[in-house]
């Protein structure tokens, strides 16, 4: 008989069963097509390759018995099995019956060859409960197996330190001087370690009050960063535009040769920009969120200016906050300025006003804040009584190389600093932090 259109199907049958016939219809029609012994396999398409049988069932010789001959004293389960040949590769199950029940299957069924076999005729099989029930047996054990294969290769992969840790350095206040614009900070770019993902420059790339804002200052400043391996964003310090005695001058010096300067690498990173403030940045990256905000020292060149962009930085980070605190596990900050009176407006005092401080202490997690302004390096822990709050000052006037952060996310203490020479120290954070009560504070 031709097959019958279906779908392939599983076996659920009562133990209550007569002996039923089991008939495999395959007249070759070729030689490609001759009848093959055939093995019930869970999933998987059937191999074009007739010669390729796999897990066969041997049948017993033809035989014409009929069905009252067969009898047996026992249940016995079975099941109608047609047209099971090379021509058609599939097997359709029919006829399970119970008496006068039949069953639905839901297993897919397929069937793959291994090898040749002779022609098959009329061949009749009892398969009895005790079979069929070994046969779906070894069918449930290797799809197990399988499936406990792809759990084991998932797992390792969700463990990764590629997906986990993220490398990156930061630097600030440079170059103040021609010994420093010729010499130290080219060779503190060109020794930045193949480790790291980004740079990021906080700004203050020239001594305005010596360098006047002269345009030859910004573009040797890009050409120095430019020689960078890696993305390099950089944010404004006071002496790039603040300070300069025309302010539209220092914008547009700014605009010029800083502008979304990441973009000269080819990276992956989601940057969001915000709005007109392109200059401040936000993404994502290996379970970390990182904030870069135009905020810088000195007297604001305009308050109410100062004050708005403060405003829009708090709506910015809350709005952030809430709709993707699943999605990181530690907070960067990175900026310029120290934080002072002229910041309170967006740090706060600490006390419970829903300013950035207050914030960062009901979001609970690692938030470490780099900036530059003061020129030299220290490290400030938990203020305003927020545990999960570190501030760090960085070196100035490239006596230091960028300091190397490392943040591994499936540690306890994921962040670790290092100023890269044995004399430059760093109490808080060189064995990560945050630390745990027994770490050594002169590690």
């Amino acid at each position: 008989k031709e097959a019958a259109a279906a779908n392939p199907v599983g076996l659920d049958i009562n133990d209550d069963l007569s002996l039923l016939e089991d008939t495999v219809n395959a007249p070759p029609t070729s030689q490609a097509e001759q009848g093959v012994t055939t093995a019930i396999t869970i999933g998987g398409d059937v191999k074009d390759d007739p010669s390729l049988v796999e897990d066969t069932i041997d049948a017993p010789p033809p035989t014409t018995q009929k069905l009252s001959q067969q009898a047996s004293s026992s249940p016995t389960q079975n099941v109608t099995i047609v047209n099971a040949t090379a021509a058609t590769q599939n097997v359709t199950i029919i006829n399970v019956a119970t008496n006068t029940q039949k069953m639905t299957a839901v297993e897919p069924v397929n069937i793959t060859h291994t090898a040749a076999a002779p022609p098959v005729e009329n061949i009749t099989r009892p398969v009895t409960s005790q079979n069929l029930t070994s046969s779906l047996a070894n069918i449930t054990s290797s799809k197990a197996l399988s499936s406990n294969a792809s759990t084991s290769e998932t797992m390792e992969s969700e463990v990764s330190p590629e997906d986990t840790i993220t490398t990156f350095y930061v630097m600030a206040d440079a170059p103040y001087s021609d010994e420093e614009r010729y010499h130290l900070m080219p060779r503190h770019i060109d020794q930045l370690g193949d480790d790291g993902e980004f740079l990021v420059h906080l700004g203050d790339l020239q001594y305005a009050a010596v360098d006047r804002c002269r345009e030859g200052a910004y573009y040797e400043a890009r050409e120095i960063l430019k020689r960078s391996r890696m993305p390099t964003f950089v944010l404004p310090g006071d002496n790039d535009i603040n300070d300069c005695n025309s302010m539209s001058h220092g914008e547009e010096m700014w605009m010029k040769y800083f502008h979304l300067f990441d973009e000269r690498w080819d990276h992956s990173f989601d940057v969001t920009r915000w709005g007109d403030l392109e200059e401040s940045f936000s993404f994502i990256q290996k379970g970390v969120l990182y904030l870069g905000l135009n905020m810088i020292g000195g007297t604001p060149y305009s308050w109410s200016e100062k004050t708005q962009r403060h405003q829009r930085h708090l709506e910015q980070a809350r709005a952030l906050f809430e709709q993707h605190e699943d999605k990181f596990e530690v907070l960067v900050l990175l900026k310029h300025a120290e934080p002072g009176r002229n910041h309170r407006d967006f740090f706060g005092n600490g006390d419970r006003d829903g300013l950035f401080i207050d914030m960062i202490r009901r979001l609970g997690k690692p938030t470490i804040h780099f900036h530059g302004d003061w020129h030299e390096y220290y490290e400030k822990e938990g203020e305003h009584g927020v545990g999960n709050y570190m501030r760090i000052s960085l070196d100035g006037e490239s006596v230091a190389p960028p300091i190397r952060v490392t943040i591994d996310v499936s540690k306890p203490n994921p962040i670790s600093v290092s100023r890269r020479q044995s004399n430059l120290r760093v109490k808080c954070c060189s064995e990560g932090w945050p630390r745990s009560d027994d770490d050594d504070d002169d590690n």
